[in-house]
């Protein structure tokens, strides 16, 4: 591990704001509307406090009224982490991760360890292997969000196949219908042409699984749990549990534009505030949020 880290934990909720009936309509300033509302400030309040990314503060009333509206978009991370801390607003709810492990901090291995702490790296080359890694030590109930074996791995239908012999399967996926209206609030996508390859990619991915589970037998097909997602979640995660042991491979998508892409692997411990516990949470608490998921039944 070349780097030591220090952890922002910060507890997850079991909702998600500005999801209705229609759930294409999620923009980023439903949520900092709400928050401005729950403060008790009017607009032009909110303003005057408005952050600046090159520092200071103030925006006009016009631009504070664009974005909740959401005809204009905030394309500055810092900027929209800043409006957070003021209105006080979960960085999950805009697609920013509650983790920073960039923040320099002299602490000893032994205390990050307590975290369940197995890797930390910011390097792509290794990326397939974590995740593949994960499965293939995985011996209980697995739960993956963003596709991160199934279109990133050639032979991950047998390793699938494999665990479900053990347990069930819970699989996320992107809806790619709600990737065509609101591609501009995932961070990692950073023209049109990225937005059409990540599309085809999800694309691709749900016809694969559909594929797969048609070939499976009643009793395997009965545990893969397939569903898909329609607003800004930050996290790529592969993990399992069993009654004994656990683990997690996640990375946190928001650190793109920086080239820096924390990936974790991590442990389960008896500690329900450690990262592998809240990163579960963080799975299944959009995964029983039925105004943001749906089953993929085809």
């Amino acid at each position: 591990m070349n780097k030591l880290v220090c952890l922002i934990l910060i507890p997850f909720s079991h909702y998600f704001v500005g999801i209705g009936e229609d759930n294409l309509i999620y923009h980023y300033g439903l949520t900092i509307r709400e928050g401005r509302e729950l403060l008790g400030l009017t607009q032009a309040q909110l303003a005057e406090k408005w952050p600046q990314s090159g520092g200071g503060t103030g925006v006009s009333l016009n631009y504070v009224s664009d974005v909740e509206r959401g005809i204009k978009n905030i394309t500055d991370l810092k900027t929209l982490r800043l409006l957070c801390k003021i209105l006080e607003i979960p960085l999950w709810k805009v697609g920013l991760s509650d983790f920073n492990p960039f923040n320099p901090y002299s602490i000893s291995p032994f205390e990050v360890n307590q975290y369940g702490i197995i890797k930390l790296t910011d390097c792509a080359i290794d990326r397939i292997s974590d995740y593949k890694n994960c499965l293939l030590d995985a011996k209980g109930d697995c739960f993956i969000s963003g596709t991160s074996m199934i279109h990133l791995s050639e032979d991950s239908s047998e390793i699938l196949k494999d665990k479900l012999l053990y347990g069930k399967v819970h699989l996320l996926i992107l809806n790619p219908d709600w990737i065509k209206y609101h591609y501009i609030l995932l961070s990692f996508i950073e023209n049109e042409e990225d937005k059409k390859i990540f599309h085809y990619e999800i694309r691709n991915s749900i016809r694969k699984i559909i594929q797969f589970r048609k070939s499976l037998p009643i009793e395997l097909r009965e545990r893969l749990h397939l569903k898909t997602y329609h607003t800004v979640f930050p996290y790529i995660i592969t993990g399992f549990e069993n009654d004994t042991d656990g683990k997690i491979v996640f990375e946190i998508t928001d650190y793109i534009p920086e080239k820096n892409r924390p990936r974790f692997t991590v442990q389960k411990t008896s500690d329900n505030n450690a990262i592998y516990a809240q990163v579960k949470r963080k799975f299944f608490s959009l995964w029983h949020n039925k105004s943001v998921t749906e089953e993929l039944n085809a």
